[in-house]
This record gives C-alpha cells, structure tokens and sequence, in this order.
C-alpha cells in the first residue's frame, strides 16, 4: 500500500535490507587459500574443544585428535550427507516460502521475546542482583548526583559514564544497571538481524541472533556492570551501516553520489569504532573485502580498488578525527594515546582457548562449532558465496584473541561471528544449488522450434499433431501460390522498376536551305536593335 504517494515506513525499512537475499560475492583463486584457512581454524578449535572434554574424563592426549576425527566423521556421515541428499531430492519439489517478511518479523519477535524473558528469569533467579564484576557499578555509585565527566575514550569509560548519568536521574539500585544491560541487548539484537542479513542471508542472520539471544554468555554479561552491551550494540550498529553501504554499491552501479556518500560516512564510522576498540577492525576488514568482492555487473577492476581507497581513507579520517578529539578533551601526545590505546586494547590477563569456551560454557559452543564445521564441506556449493568476506576478519579475531588475549566480554563480537558460520554451515548444507546452475538460467536463450520427441507429454504431443493436422489441410484447400501457415507473406509493395537507358530523337528535322541563322539588316524598330 501506498500513502500520500510514500511507502510505508515498515515497508522502507524491509526494502533496506531486502537485498541481502540477492547478495552475491565474486570467486577467484584466492578463494581456495581462504577456504584452507577456514578449514585450518575450524580444525584447530575442534581438538582443542575435544581435548577440554578429554581433559574431563581423564584421558591422555593421544586421545584428542583421535576423538577429533571420530567426531567429524560421525558428523559428517550422521548429520551432512543425509541432510545433503535430502535437500537435494526435494529441490525441484521445494515450494517457494510465501510470506517471507511476515516470517521474518515472527522470527524476529519471538527471538527478543525469548532473550528478553530468559534474561529477566535469569536476573529473578539470581536475587535481582549483580554479580561478577562490580568496579564500574561501585564507581558510578560512588559519584552520582556529582557534576559527570568523561574520563576516557573507551568503551569502559563510555559505559561508565552513561551509568553514572542514569543514576544520577533514576537513583543508585543494581536492577536499574540490570534494565540497562538488558536495554542495550534487546536494541543489539533487533539490529543484528537487518546487518547480518544485509551482507549474508537470512540463514546466517537468524543463526546469529539466536545466539545472541539464548547463549548463556550473553544472558550472563546481562547481569553484571560490564560494557559488554554497549560494545554489542556498537558492533551491530556498524555492521549495518555495512551492510547499507554494500546494498547502495550494488544498486547504484559505478556513479553515484549516495553511494560515494554512504561509503564515505561507513568507513568514517568504521574508523571511530575501530579507535574504541580493536576488536571493530574485523568490520573494517569485511567493509574492504565486501567492496572487493561484491557482485556487480560493468563495475571494473580499478573502480573497485578506487572504492576501497576510498573506504579506506575514510576509515583513517574518522581514526584521525576521534585521536584529535581524544588529544583536545583530555590532552598528551599522539605516541602517548596511540600507547595508551595499544595497551588498553590489547592487554588482558585472559588467554585465547581457556576464555572462548571454558568447562562452564563448553557444551553451549560446541552446537555453533558442529554447525560452523559444515561449512568446510559446502564452501564451494553455496549459492551466492556468502561467507567468502567473512574469514579474514574471523581469523583476524581468533589470532588476536591467541596472541594477545582478551577479557571475556569481548568474546561475545567473536561468538557473533561464531553464529554466522554457524548460519553458512546450515545454509550450504540445505541450499545446495550451485552458481553455475544459475548462471545457465539467467543466460537469454534464442527462441526454439518445437518439435516433437519420444520424451515429451502427452499434451505437447495432441497440440503439435493437431498444430500439424491443421497446417494440412489449410495447405491442400489454399491456392498453390499462397503459403503455409506460418510462413512470412510476400512483399505486397513493387519494387523498384529496372532502367532502360533511351535515346531522345526529335519529330521535326529543318532543310539545310532552311538553316539560316544570319540577319543581313535591322529594320528600324526593331527588337532586336543592338545600337
């Protein structure tokens, strides 16, 4: 329905990111590196989860990577293959799903209904109160109602500042901190499924936002004064701002000044975040790998790279900018904050392998491991090549997290991720059509004749032999000159008639004693009078 000549606004906001069902990446060699790297990470977690459970039952390491390749093979025959082969037996049956926003929506509602009451249970069963870490809810206690200042540009300064403002308004009590983790989830959630789906499909993004609705983890940092809500929140808002950007690009085509514009403003928000937090980095790189490998018909290589440069500039203005304004609000020098900024980042007393999944969390993860596992088998069979931008800034978290270590509430950005390729696992493994296949539907075929062979119905076949039957007999009741049925009608216009070169002789001929042209004399008078 239109109103007043404008679409609704539901109906706006749905065809924002509609076009992540279309989304479609580009395949080149580089793929095949990716996709060892893929299967390399994915390897490396699987030992290391089953050695945690190896560790729990008591048995020696030789133990793990023989219940590595047990598990994956059981996986694989119980669980991949026969999905698989389904699929793929009622793929030309398979009725087109109707309805698809309405169902979207109820997904999406159930999912924030069902995070919003486990949360609200977890937070009754546990005495309405915080627990784990208390620094940031005791400081803000401490000076509410005092004049509020920001002390930083990070997010534990930022999300110290916000609880010190909602307590000086609402007062001091640990269940207003608790509405207010909650409030940044929910908002996190609502905008995860539109970002997601944008840049990855509808698959992904429902695995995403049902992880980050129901893992304990999230339910967790619910219930305790962490930024880890903010940060959550912040992530998703970039990614859709992403997700916009490569949406524009692919509907625009090469020019464009709201596709310059939304390109501009992502890589600048991209660079804000990114100075906030590393961990924003990984958007960054799937904005720049995005611009790469979207699909777009006419766009050549080197508008590719000039967007990219373009991003990535932008990226830099808006790290550049957030570095000034640190520098004018709280003074210093640019190695000071950049130092600063390296440390408080980059330091933490928590390693890679025990903070992704510890004995609590274990059995909660794996799910999205098994999943995510499948997509080492269904890389090169998904239909518009989703996940290809996704592994750089995947492995870029996971190296990170290894190398550098990271606080626990920062492995949510990396579960997120962890639920997408949960999504692609699933995805490959039920929509298993090729590109190819479609690639051969899209091409323009010229116009056949019919013709009738053994194999065709039984309709086509009384349709062709009455075609015939009645060609027949309109050829024997016809004059012989007339044509079939069918057959293009002579031109009834003439044509152009053929020169016949002629010469031009005259009726009367003049006696020789009649040809005389002299005037002896001029009578006076006379029109001829030359004097």
């Amino acid at each position: 329905t239109v109103l007043n000549g404008r679409m609704p606004v539901t109906v706006r906001l749905y065809k924002l990111f509609e076009s992540g069902g279309s989304m479609r990446y580009l395949r080149c060699r580089f793929n095949y590196i990716l996709w060892a790297l893929y299967g390399l990470v994915i390897c490396i977690y699987f030992t290391a989860q089953i050695s945690l459970i190896c560790t729990m039952l008591d048995l020696g390491w030789p133990y793990y990577f023989l219940g590595t390749a047990g598990c994956a093979l059981l996986l694989v025959l119980a669980v991949y293959t026969p999905v698989h082969m389904l699929a793929e037996k009622r793929a030309e049956v398979r009725p087109e799903l109707k309805h698809a926003q309405l169902w979207e929506c109820l997904f999406l509602i159930f999912a924030i209904a069902a995070a919003l009451l486990l949360r609200l249970w977890m937070a009754s069963s546990g005495g309405a109160g915080l627990y784990g870490d208390k620094s940031l809810y005791i400081i803000a206690a401490a000076t509410a109602g005092q004049p509020v200042r920001l002390t930083g540009l990070h997010f534990n300064e930022i999300f110290l500042f916000l609880l010190t403002c909602l307590f000086s308004m609402i007062g001091v009590w640990e269940n207003n901190c608790i509405l207010f983790q909650l409030a940044l989830q929910i908002a996190a959630i609502a905008l995860l499924y539109p970002a997601v789906r944008m840049i990855a499909g509808k698959i992904a993004a429902v695995a995403a936002v049902t992880a980050a609705a129901l893992l304990p983890v999230y339910v967790e940092y619910c219930l305790s004064a962490t930024p880890e809500g903010l940060r959550m929140l912040c992530f998703s808002l970039l990614l859709l701002i992403v997700g916009a950007m490569l949406g524009k690009l692919k509907k625009c085509g090469r020019k464009s000044a709201a596709a310059g514009l939304i390109l501009f403003l992502a890589g600048f928000a991209a660079g804000i975040f990114s100075f906030l937090d590393y961990y924003f980095l990984s958007v960054f790189l799937l904005g720049l790998l995005g611009i790469l490998y979207l699909e777009r018909r006419g766009v050549r290589a080197k508008t590719r790279i000039k967007e990219t440069a373009a991003f990535f500039i932008a990226a830099l203005c808006g790290f550049a900018g957030t570095l000034c304004l640190r520098l004018f609000l709280f003074g210093g020098s640019v190695a000071e904050v950049l130092q600063e900024w390296f440390l408080a980042n980059m330091e933490s007393g928590q390693t890679g392998w025990a903070s992704l999944a510890g004995r609590e969390a274990l059995f909660y993860f794996l799910p999205l491991l098994f999943s995510a596992f499948f997509y080492v088998f269904g890389f090169f069979e998904q239909k518009g090549n989703l996940g290809i931008i996704w592994i750089l800034p995947f492995a870029f978290l996971l190296i990170s997290d290894l190398i550098f270590g990271t606080s626990l509430e920062k492995q949510t950005i990396t579960l997120l991720f962890w639920g997408v390729f949960a999504g692609m696992g699933v995805h490959s493994m039920c929509c298993f059509e090729k590109d190819k296949n479609r690639k051969n539907k899209e091409k323009p075929s010229l116009p056949k004749k019919r013709r009738h062979h053994p194999g065709a119905s039984e309709k086509e076949a009384s349709a062709q032999a009455s075609f015939m039957a009645v060609g027949i007999e309109a050829r024997l009741e016809a004059p012989a000159d007339s044509p079939l049925p069918g057959e293009p009608i002579p031109n009834p216009l003439p044509g152009p008639k053929k020169h016949v070169p002629r010469e031009m002789d005259f009726a009367y001929e003049p006696k020789e004693e009649e040809m005389c042209f002299d005037i002896d004399r001029f009578e006076e008078g006379d029109d001829f009078d030359l004097l």
